[in-house]
């Protein structure tokens, strides 16, 4: 069951099973800093950093705004509910992504703080220990017909669950040390109600690896198979 700390206008969410002592401050950017807990930043939608604390390490995300709207608003978002903020969408969305086998990381805290009409949110999640991105291991010539394979597969389950991710990437997925494949970074993500959503975030994907020079049209012809 997880715990709730609410604090005026501010809501946090975590799993006390994922922390030894949890500690609100691992939201604040400051602190973890001083305390030397950030180990990398990391890119991707939003601002990521690896964490290490009480022994096991997170990642923490910050939402920010991307495109046009960013240079209006950097962080900020339109409050409604809590439950249609970002980060307690994706934190729910991988929980159930979880209940169904499918390989994405554990959400274990979220943050919601709302000012007035708008809201800024962070969310932790644990970190999957990997050998890098499917970009790592396309740019450094590391893919091979069973990884492409293995990637299809993993792809399938997802499709087979009705799963669209609205940023599918080289940089989303990740490879661990046995070859297993993870998908990260679901905001904005739901439950597809049309095919053309799902092959909308393939070719997404495709479109990514497209720029890579060691790239082969091998996601190409995973669509195909889709198809």
């Amino acid at each position: 069951m997880d715990e709730i700390i609410k604090n005026k206008n501010i809501f946090i969410q975590y799993d006390p099973k994922a922390f030894k002592n949890f500690s609100s401050k691992l939201f604040n950017i400051d602190y973890i800093t001083k305390e030397g807990l950030i180990k990398s930043e990391l890119s991707g939608r939003g601002k990521a950093y690896e964490i290490e604390f009480g022994g096991n390490r997170f990642i923490l995300k910050h939402y920010i705004r991307g495109g046009f709207v960013a240079k209006i608003s950097y962080d900020k978002y339109f409050f409604d509910t809590l439950s249609s903020s970002r980060a307690v969408k994706e934190y729910n969305f991988l929980n159930n992504l979880l209940s169904k086998d499918l390989p994405v990381p554990k959400p274990v805290a979220l943050q919601v703080i709302i000012n007035k009409f708008t809201y800024t949110a962070d969310l932790i999640t644990r970190k999957i220990s990997n050998e890098g991105t499917l970009y790592d291991f396309v740019q450094n010539r590391k893919m091979n017909s069973k990884l492409w394979d293995t990637l299809e597969n993993t792809l399938q389950k997802f499709y087979n669950e009705n799963v669209y991710h609205s940023d599918l990437n080289a940089k989303n997925i990740i490879i661990d040390k046995t070859d297993n494949f993870y998908l990260l970074d679901f905001d904005n993500s739901y439950f597809f109600y049309k095919k053309e959503l799902f092959f909308k975030s393939l070719n997404r994907l495709d479109r990514s690896l497209s720029k890579m020079d060691n790239y082969k049209n091998e996601m190409k012809n995973i669509i195909k198979k889709f198809n």
